[in-house]
């Protein structure tokens, strides 16, 4: 009897600890059912915040159409075009979403965030010249406060050269496919030009190289981040713009490049117009360290913005979405403060003419596909 007792008292225990661990593994179970599902959830409340977006963007071209129609031309953020979403007056934490948000995330408000940036006031890459590449390059390569040597910029320059031309031949300096070919993974040479900041990653001297480090790594360091000179590459030159560069917005960097070693002239430009106009931005060419900054390097300068970075983020919770954009002006014959003729531009279809929207959109990218 007691053996009995005992079998029937250890099958008890037994049922007891198995319902336990089913307990334990179904909680965790409906943990991680319930994670995958807000993971999952945050795609479909992206097409909420995605209407959010757009209408961000149609806020940011609205105010930049409105006072290109007042003003008649666009310098500088501080005409009060530099904040779209202050200056429409809106209240953002009183806007509404869809009933796919649960109440704690509905309780919190959305966030916006819309910058501009002057595409513009960068330097054209694809026409910059090989004299100004070769500088450029060879004051990236120094060190700060060590002299700069023009030949460190060659090799650079050879490597774009040979990544961007059709041949076969290296240059001096420079890499064609039988570099690139011994390379793990190995890769070719597109033979076209440049087209994005990313694509620097794959020529040679650009990224780091361990076999190599003394002339590699300019734009990507060791462990692959970006350098310091790459930011500054990406805010002084544009795969966009086509024309001439707006003063009113040059980065630090290159306005500390055009002017070279006058020291001068560099502190002139960054104090502003001065007491010589009533703006704190310049409205025209005829300041006299304008002509002077303009013959320093063969760069075609303007004092009208005429491209346009649209750079959006909408949150909601945990949710958020981006959207980037690149919008340039309309319009035909020479442009206003500008010292050479406004480039033609394409035609636009019939559809696109119906729309008569006030900005050309070069480029659109939403989220994880972004520009550049």
């Amino acid at each position: 009897m007691s053996k009995f007792r005992k079998s029937k008292g250890s099958i008890l225990v037994f049922v007891l600890a198995l319902i336990v661990l089913l307990g334990v593994l179904s909680l965790r179970l409906m943990k991680e059912t319930v994670q995958e599902l807000r993971h999952v959830s945050q795609f479909h409340k992206r097409d909420d915040l995605r209407t959010y977006a757009y209408s961000a963007l149609d806020l940011a071209v609205g105010v930049l159409n409105e006072f290109k129609m007042i003003e008649g031309t666009l310098h500088a953020p501080g005409q009060g075009w530099g904040n779209p979403i202050e200056y429409s007056g809106i209240d953002t934490g009183k806007l509404m979403v869809s009933n796919d948000f649960g109440d704690e995330e509905r309780q919190s408000p959305v966030k916006w965030s819309i910058q501009l940036i002057d595409e513009s006031a960068k330097v054209p890459f694809s026409k910059t010249n090989q004299k100004d590449l070769v500088a450029l390059f060879s004051v990236m390569r120094a060190e700060e406060d060590s002299l700069v040597d023009e030949d460190d910029g060659q090799p650079f320059y050879d490597a774009l050269m040979d990544w961007q031309d059709a041949d076969d031949e290296d240059r001096d300096e420079g890499a064609e496919d039988d570099y690139y070919e011994d390379l793990d993974p190995p890769y070719f040479t597109p033979g076209k030009k440049i087209e994005n900041f990313e694509e620097f990653r794959m020529i040679k001297g650009f990224a780091y190289d361990e076999d190599d480090p003394d002339y590699s790594g300019i734009f990507y360091d060791s462990l692959g981040s970006e350098t310091q000179n790459l930011q500054n590459f990406r805010d002084s030159f544009s795969f966009f713009n086509r024309d001439a560069v707006n003063v009113n917005g040059l980065s630090p960097f290159l306005i500390k490049f055009l002017c070279g070693d006058d020291e001068r002239l560099y502190e002139e430009i960054m104090e502003g117009p001065g007491n010589s106009s009533t703006d704190p931005y310049y409205t025209s060419l005829n300041d006299p360290k304008l002509r002077q900054l303009a013959e320093r390097r063969g760069i075609n300068l303007s004092a009208t913005a005429t491209m346009f970075r649209v750079l959006i983020t909408v949150s909601k919770g945990k949710a958020n979405f981006q959207l980037h954009a690149v919008l340039g002006l309309e319009g035909k014959g020479p442009r206003p403060g500008s010292n050479i003729p406004k480039t033609p531009s394409k035609a636009r279809s019939k559809q696109n003419q119906k729309i008569q929207y006030p900005f050309r959109v070069l480029s659109l990218r939403e989220n994880e596909n972004l520009i550049d």
